[in-house]
């Protein structure tokens, strides 16, 4: 169920970047960076997910990296 979600999203991303292309390139170099950067990282989490069979979520990995750092009873 998650996956057809997950390629529409990457089709969503493709036709921003047709539609935009002409925008982005006539913004500034910080805005276009800034809005090529968000659109990698979130295609990078996408090929994160769709391609591992196990997911590690970060929240539980910082978990344990906290729980090492905290004194705990």
């Amino acid at each position: 169920m998650i996956k057809p979600l997950l390629y529409t999203y990457l089709a969503m991303v493709v036709v921003v970047l047709v539609m935009d292309f002409r925008h982005l390139k006539q913004a500034a170099s910080v805005n276009r960076w800034l809005s090529y950067g968000i659109i990698v990282m979130a295609t990078g989490i996408w090929f994160y997910v769709t391609t591992l069979k196990k997911t590690v979520f970060l929240s539980v990995w910082m978990s344990h990296i906290i729980q090492r750092l905290l004194p705990l009873p």
